[in-house]
């Protein structure tokens, strides 16, 4: 039985207590999902059994591929057994086709007859996960965690103007300057600069030995695929990395699971199978069986 001495983290949707082994730790899934930066809140029975099944068989297929991890081994329905890491607040999204919050941010890709736009070339984009705190909240703009800004700022499931979560990180010249991240992006407009949390040797190593291989493995996986409407399309995804205790290297580290990704059968945006269903408000049983479904599709990777 944990102990509050045992917690490393207790997050909106999982919680990192002490492994028994130095250098490891045990994520716990909830049977919880959020949307929105966390404005939208639910709980679901079994969804974390089937979200933390996914990631254990998406790891499991990423170490066949050669993909550093910090995932060891499912550990019981709900939880992962892990190597511990020192996580840097980022998140980093790759893409296939324009959708989401990108078209906001660069409308020029957003198609008149509502198709995604699909690039040829994998998009890699960093986000920062500690929130922008800027005008008319404050004259100097700063950075704040992501739940001291909700507890502050976030009311009634709206978040007060001038509050920028999950910031877009514009890298130049080895400087990161912070953007909306749901505005359009104007290039000479930050919010603000914010210490460079890797450096260019690093963030070459994220892109391009994780980030890019890692989207193309899943790419294929799903493309072979088959449903009723055709063959699945992975449409844009997010990772998290961290350093991993045992031995200082970059890893992925956290979770990939449905609430990582956005995959539609067919290429088709309302056949979604991924979180976006409970974003729309579609019903709890039809959520459920979606996170299912994608379990045991992954589970035959």
């Amino acid at each position: 039985m944990k102990t509050k001495k045992d917690v490393i983290t207790d997050g909106k949707t999982k919680t990192i207590i002490k492994g028994e082994q130095p250098g490891t730790c045990v994520l716990e899934t909830k049977d919880i999902l959020t949307g929105g930066d966390a404005a939208k809140r639910a709980e679901f029975k079994d969804i974390g059994k089937w979200k933390t099944t996914q990631t254990a068989n998406i790891f499991n297929y990423l170490k066949k591929k050669g993909v550093e991890t910090s995932f060891i081994k499912q550990f019981s329905d709900n939880s992962l057994l892990c190597y511990e890491c020192e996580m840097l607040p980022l998140e980093l999204v790759s893409r296939r086709f324009a959708w989401g919050s990108f078209l906001k941010r660069m409308p020029k890709f957003k198609k008149e007859d509502g198709t995604p736009y699909r690039f040829e070339q994998i998009r890699t984009e960093f986000f920062h996960k500690k929130s922008v705190i800027a005008a008319p909240l404050t004259d100097k703009p700063y950075q704040l965690e992501e739940g001291d800004a909700r507890n502050l700022y976030l009311k009634d499931g709206v978040w007060e103007k001038g509050v920028y979560t999950d910031p877009y990180i514009h890298i130049e010249n080895g400087r990161w300057y912070l953007y909306p991240g749901k505005e359009t992006f104007v290039q000479n407009q930050p919010l603000m600069e914010t210490p460079a949390l890797l450096n260019k040797e690093e963030v070459n190593h994220v892109v391009n030995e994780l980030m890019l291989p890692i989207f193309k493995y899943l790419e294929e996986a799903w493309d072979n695929v088959e449903t009723k409407d055709g063959k699945v399309a992975l449409v844009d995804m997010k990772i998290e990395i961290g350093r991993r205790k045992v031995d200082n290297k970059l890893v992925i580290a956290d979770v990939i699971d449905n609430d990582s990704w956005r995959i539609w059968p067919g290429a088709d945006p309302k056949k979604q199978l991924d979180k976006q269903c409970f974003r729309d408000g579609h019903p709890a049983g039809e959520i459920t069986e979606k996170y299912k479904l994608v379990a045991e599709l992954t589970g035959k990777w």
